[in-house]
């Protein structure tokens, strides 16, 4: 079994605070939540449990390279991500109906583009750029100008 390394900065270190922030705004936005909305509200909550994981998975002391330990790690932040990015894509699916389904999908925003900007590229096909567009959407009305 191999120890864990310590030395690596998390790459989604940063967006702990966002997230907490985040999640704890939760309450209030569930309150007001209606209609289409409650779908949204929903996958927030599915969207939060999911990042929250990665998160831990992140900020855990890291294994040696190529361990087995490291393998499995890997494998389950994979699958964490891939859950996260069909939960990110169902949610801009949706129109926010209201303030707070607006506030949802802000939220998401606020938790996972400081991080994908800092070490990614985003392709105009990706969950989180369908999201941008969809809020986008729903503040304009649809509106083509």
């Amino acid at each position: 079994m191999s120890q864990p390394i310590t030395s690596k900065l998390s790459r989604r270190g940063a967006l702990a605070s966002v997230l907490a922030a985040t999640c704890a705004a939760l309450p209030a936005v569930a309150t007001a939540a209606t209609g289409k909305d409650a779908a949204l509200l929903a996958l927030y909550r599915k969207f939060c449990r999911v990042n929250a994981q990665i998160q831990a998975i992140d900020d855990a002391p890291e294994y040696e390279f190529g361990s087995y330990e490291e393998r499995q790690r890997e494998a389950r932040t994979n699958d964490l991500c891939r859950q996260e990015g069909q939960i990110v894509r169902k949610m801009a699916e949706i129109p926010a109906c209201s303030p707070s389904g607006l506030k949802v999908k802000a939220a998401v925003l606020q938790t996972l583009l400081p991080g994908i900007l800092r070490d990614c590229y985003i392709g105009e096909d990706s969950a989180e750029m369908h999201l941008v567009m969809s809020l986008l959407g729903d503040l304009t009305g649809g509106a083509q100008i």
